[in-house]
């Protein structure tokens, strides 16, 4: 009896010492099949500004207003970023009008003096950030842009009053640096005067050509 109780004992120790083994290697067969050597490639976060100021100078642009023709139109933006969809800008503009259509038919004398043509405006406007993208050049660089509505209301100075106005447009910018970016505008700036005779809404409209910094 006790002869086949060690034999028993033996053919148990024997089982689980080859049982042991049998797991350590299937073990190390898995390893190598779901564990290969990878070497681990160092990731480097880009440094992105978060400034929330944008500065724009619009150093080229024109401004048709209605019947003064067009003319070379230069001015300046704030805007504050309150986030990625939405923005607040105050914005200065300055031109010289041209003779009016009505001067240049009837041969008449001049409406305005030098000093009454000179039209500056200012607005405080609401922007929305409508579709983010980005522009592509040479298959090499990617641009980030977007594409913004805008509008607000202002005032707009010339022969001598100020006349309440509504400004509506939209515009894009792309990105060349975290800090930089190229901006288009398009805006109809709508106010009333009363120049000749009548009280008259008019569109004028404006399209310039700027360059942004953030900080």
């Amino acid at each position: 009896m006790e002869t086949g109780f060690r034999r028993f004992s033996v053919i148990i120790a024997a089982s689980l010492l080859a049982s042991a083994a049998w797991a350590q290697e299937d073990d190390d067969i898995l390893g190598e099949i779901i564990s290969p050597d990878l070497e681990r490639r160092e990731i480097r976060e880009a440094q992105i500004d978060s400034e929330n100021f944008e500065i724009t100078v619009f150093a080229g642009g024109v401004m048709n207003v209605e019947d003064f023709g067009s003319n070379p139109l230069y001015g300046a933006a704030l805007a504050y970023h309150i986030n990625e969809d939405v923005f607040m800008e105050a914005g200065y503009g300055q031109t010289e009008l041209g003779e009016s259509s009505f001067e240049r038919l009837s041969g008449s004398a001049p409406l305005l003096t030098d000093e009454q043509r000179e039209l500056s405006y200012y607005n405080l406007s609401l922007a929305w950030n409508l579709f983010p993208g980005e522009y592509f050049l040479f298959d090499r660089w990617a641009l980030n842009s977007n594409l913004y509505l805008i509008g607000g209301i202002g005032s707009t100075d010339f022969a001598d009053e100020e006349h309440f106005t509504y400004n509506v447009g939209a515009g894009v910018r792309v990105l060349a640096k975290d800090w930089l970016a190229l901006r288009l505008d398009v805006r109809d700036h709508i106010f009333e005067h009363e120049i000749f005779g009548e009280a008259q809404n008019t569109n004028n409209l404006s399209a310039q050509l700027g360059i942004s910094i953030y900080f």
